[in-house]
């Protein structure tokens, strides 16, 4: 059986390795959190920090070597990782706020409102990343 032309395109897009990987990372950071903060008994949004730490690693190994076609930056990867870095510690203020204001305003356990914030990070780190990194150098 042969999948439809859109869906197959779909399977092969920097988007749908960027789930994959985003995923991975995600799986990395929540179980850090959970973690830190269930078992060593730290504070959730100290947990998020350390969390959000490990995914970044993660998530950069897998942008580089899985998910983008183009690296706009990869005679500078000193340059890369730190714009990367800068883009990830913004996302991680986003994170912060979101799990802050989910946890204390909307009075969700942090675990879900770090299924919440997640969305709104993945959507700005994918737009970010692609734009400024991940496409094609600009003439």
């Amino acid at each position: 059986m042969n999948l439809p032309l859109i869906i197959q395109q779909f399977l092969r897009s920097e988007l749908f390795r960027y789930i994959i990987s985003g995923s991975i990372a995600f799986a990395c950071d929540f179980s850090v959190l959970v973690f830190t903060t269930e078992v060593l008994g730290v504070h959730y949004l100290i947990s998020n920090v350390a969390g959000y730490a490990v995914g970044l690693i993660v998530s950069y190994l897998l942008n580089i070597k899985f998910v983008f076609n183009h690296r706009r930056f990869d005679h500078k990867q000193g340059h890369e990782f730190a714009y990367f870095t800068i883009i990830v510690f913004t996302g991680l203020a986003i994170s912060e706020l979101a799990l802050w204001a989910a946890t204390e305003y909307v009075d969700l356990p942090y675990t879900w409102s770090k299924v919440v914030s997640a969305g709104f990070v993945f959507v700005f780190n994918f737009v970010v990343k692609k734009w400024l990194l991940f496409s094609p150098a600009r003439d």
